[in-house]
């Protein structure tokens, strides 16, 4: 068998944490090394970690003072052991055949990435995300993922790193490196560094099962109001803008990249607004001037969302 190595990075959420470790512990494939990285929690989560550690010795435990969730993935990867890779958020969960799902058809094509789908989990309620046009059923290369994973709207599935199995030859650069996050981000380090995985793949494969439930909470860092966050976040989207264009990415997969940048732009515009920031709203209003052309043009279904773009641009 070859080994899963599953990356958790946990900070509080003790209250969800117990489901999340158990439902990883009670995966149909066991060659696992779960290891979960406690950046300095204030609450219990530190403990219930060590405690399934206890009763199980694929669980390794790290304690560190908190550094952010960056620092924390790095840790986990720099003693990942196993063939594949995958990493899972502490509040969240993953049905019992996710993972043995993932690697069998990992083997079975020879696939990089092995990516499935997902729920929307809100308070009581359960949705199974749908994408709007159709996945290719057999394997497909590098630019029809990237395309996945970007144009979001009509490929919801892909857009996020922990509903994906990764082969390890994915993290590393083409001088041998192992490719860690980059820890100057303090929101965002997750967009740049799936990214620089999908560069790297040559083929994936998807299963058109839902399989993470991914827990949406009111205060959570994708929710945050911390401008210097939210500037690092459209930091990310310039960075991975570059990377496609050193990697000769076609121009439409990066004009969707684009116009997601210019969504975060307009979002730092109406936050600056609301935090009475002039100056913070003045230079975004710059940026979505800039990425206009390519936000309208690919959201032409959507005149509410370009009528909110116009008006944060001039307000």
């Amino acid at each position: 068998m070859k080994k899963i190595s599953v990356i958790v990075p946990v900070y509080n959420n003790s209250e969800y944490l117990i489901q999340c470790l158990k439902s990883i512990q009670n995966q149909t494939y066991s060659d696992l090394q779960i290891i979960c990285i406690d950046d300095g929690s204030t609450d219990s989560a530190g403990e219930i970690a060590d405690e399934m550690a206890k009763s199980d010795n694929r669980f390794t435990v790290i304690h560190q003072t908190n550094h952010g969730e960056s620092h924390a993935r790095n840790t986990g990867l720099r003693i990942a052991k196993g063939n594949y890779i995958a990493f899972c958020d502490c509040d969240d969960w993953i049905e019992p055949d996710m993972y043995g799902t993932f690697i069998n058809k990992a083997e079975e094509t020879e696939a990089d990435i092995v990516a499935g789908s997902w729920y929307k989990e809100k308070a009581d309620v359960s949705e199974a995300v749908v994408n709007d046009k159709a996945v290719m059923s057999e394997e497909f290369g590098r630019d029809e993922l990237l395309r996945y994973i970007y144009e979001r709207d009509s490929y919801q599935a892909f857009a996020y790193m922990w509903n994906k199995l990764y082969k390890r030859e994915m993290f590393y650069d083409k001088d041998g490196e192992f490719i860690l996050f980059d820890e100057s981000l303090e929101l965002g380090g997750d967009v740049l560094y799936l990214a620089r995985l999908a560069i790297n793949a040559s083929k994936a494969v998807y299963v058109d099962i839902p399989f993470y439930h991914y827990r949406i909470k009111e205060i959570s860092g994708s929710h945050t109001t911390e401008l210097k966050k939210l500037r690092d976040w459209v930091k990310a989207y310039e960075m991975t803008v570059d990377l496609m264009k050193q990697n000769k990415v076609t121009k439409e997969i990066i004009d969707y990249i684009v116009r997601f940048m210019a969504y975060r732009c307009s979002n730092i515009v109406e936050e600056a607004v609301r935090q009475e920031d002039d100056v913070t709203k003045k230079e975004f209003q710059k940026h979505m001037k800039r990425y206009e052309p390519e936000y309208i043009r690919l959201n032409q279904g959507h005149a509410d969302w370009i009528e909110r773009y116009k008006r944060l641009e001039t307000i």
